[in-house]
This record gives structure tokens, C-alpha cells and sequence, in this order.
């Protein structure tokens, strides 16, 4: 029932079924989108295990620290590039504000990443948060921005996939966000082992959902 409420409030499911069905230049730059998003997220999950598992490590060469913090930048860079082409849906879809949400997010998450690859420690902790947070508030967005785009396309019944990406976003990635606030606030006492590891949760899901997503457009 909720479902076709939701998808009731389509004004024309005919055309979205029409686009998707299209050759549109529009249609190919929101599949390219799909794509550099998904490669983005994939990098950013390999860069957050890669610290995870050399926190385990004895030894950690040189060239790992060099090369994860790169990694984390450009997967980033390639989110951020990858939400970009998404404005390219048509305007019917009603994203406009929640896709500038995700992209201004995302842009954050690149400063962030870039100043902990270039100077590391410049940031200080309370703006560090503050740009991780803003970053995990344009996953959010972007999953809204998913949602607006099924009901266009009149596929109410891959809703549940954009739930899980909120409730991956909500409980792993924020709530890893809360324990880094709650330590940095002197509340609770607790290694980066295990906040680490509930975000790479997150940071592992939401790729998965987005790339089941995406073949929703699948020609």
C-alpha cells in the first residue's frame, strides 16, 4: 500500500518508462553517473579497510601510507564527479535540491580527505568531524535523490534497496560518526579498531546497494 501511494505521487510514471527506454544523452550521462559513483565508493571502502587491517599490521611500509590516503581522495573525487552527471536526469524528477545537498557533502568529504593526505593534523579534530559529517549527510541525500528517481521511473518495488542504503548510512556510518564525537568529547573510552570497523560496514553496503540500483538503468 505504501508503495503505490509513493509511486501515486508521480505525476507521469509513462515517461519515465519512456526515458529509460530512450537513447538520451541525458539517460547515458545518469548511467555514467551510476558507474563513477559506484567506482568512487568501491575505492573509498578499499581505502577504509586498508587502514583496518594495517591497524592489525606490525609493520606498515611507507609507500601503504602514501598510497591509501590517495586512494580515499580520488574515490572521492570520482563520487563527487559521478554525482554531478546525475543532474543530468530530467527535471520531472524533482532532485535538483537534495543533488546539490549530496554534491556540497561530497565535496566536504574532499576536503577532508585531501588535508589528511597533504597536511595531516591540520584540520583538528571538531572540523574533521564536521567535514565527515557533512560527507555522511551527502550519502543521505543521495539516497533521497535515488528514491525521487525510482518513483519516476515508476519502480516503487526497488524502494526497499534505498532503505537500506539510509539504514546503512543511519546505523554504520553516522553511528561511527557518534562514537568518533563521543571519544573526542571524552565520554567513553574506546580504540579505533572498532569504529573503523562499524564504518567499514557502511562504507562495504552502500556501494552494493547502489550497484543493484544501477541496473535499474541496465539497457
Amino acid at each position: 500500500m505504501n508503495h503505490e501511494s509513493e509511486a501515486a505521487s508521480n505525476p507521469d510514471p509513462t515517461s519515465g518508462a519512456q526515458w529509460i527506454r530512450g537513447t538520451s544523452t541525458s539517460l547515458k550521462r545518469t548511467r555514467q553517473g551510476f558507474t563513477l559513483f559506484l567506482y568512487g565508493c568501491i575505492l573509498v571502502c578499499l581505502a577504509a579497510f586498508g587502514v583496518l587491517y594495517f591497524e592489525f599490521s606490525t609493520e606498515m611500509l611507507s609507500v601503504v601510507i602514501q598510497v591509501l590516503p590517495v586512494t580515499a581522495l580520488m574515490g572521492n573525487l570520482i563520487i563527487l564527479a559521478g554525482a554531478l552527471l546525475f543532474f543530468s536526469v530530467p527535471h520531472e524528477v524533482n532532485s535538483r535540491g537534495v543533488l546539490i545537498g549530496a554534491a556540497v557533502g561530497f565535496f566536504a568529504k574532499i576536503i577532508f580527505s585531501a588535508t589528511v593526505f597533504c597536511v595531516p593534523g591540520f584540520l583538528g579534530v571538531p572540523l574533521a568531524l564536521s567535514l565527515k559529517l557533512a560527507g555522511y549527510l551527502g550519502l543521505v541525500l543521495f539516497a533521497l535523490f535515488l528514491r525521487k528517481l525510482l518513483l519516476y521511473l515508476n519502480r516503487s518495488d526497488q524502494l526497499w534497496k534505498v532503505y537500506g542504503l539510509l539504514v546503512a548510512t543511519v546505523l554504520f556510518l553516522l553511528g561511527s560518526w557518534c562514537l568518533e564525537l563521543m571519544v573526542d568529547l571524552g565520554l567513553i573510552t574506546i580504540a579505533l579498531i572498532p569504529i573503523y570497523s562499524v564504518m567499514l560496514v557502511g562504507l562495504f553496503l552502500y556501494p552494493c546497494f547502489v550497484y543493484s540500483l544501477k541496473k535499474v538503468l541496465s539497457p
